[in-house]
């Protein structure tokens, strides 16, 4: 069996940020003071650095987004229900 391994995102500012998982189109809204989590399998391809994430700041049209370099499609929040698909704009 596949170890599964898991990185959270947490949102300390006091608007939206996004995550966008790349290869997908997958992209989640990461409100204030919540906390999101990637599940991502331990086998996964590792870049020259030997990180099995990559994690990017990309400009997006709120600003600065994450974008992390997976084959995951989902994110979860901590109790296990699926974060939604967002890919509306952050209202100021």
């Amino acid at each position: 069996m596949m170890q599964r391994l898991r990185q959270s995102f947490q949102n300390n500012t006091d608007r939206p940020q996004f995550i966008n998982l790349e290869l997908s189109t997958a992209r989640f809204r990461l409100n204030p003071k919540e906390e999101l989590i990637l599940f991502y399998d331990a086998d996964e391809e590792q870049d020259e650095l030997g990180a099995a994430l990559r994690i990017e700041f990309v400009a997006g049209w709120d600003g600065i987004e994450l974008c992390v370099w997976t084959a995951e499609v989902e994110m979860f929040f901590p109790d296990g229900r699926p974060a939604p698909l967002d890919y509306g704009r952050a209202l100021s």
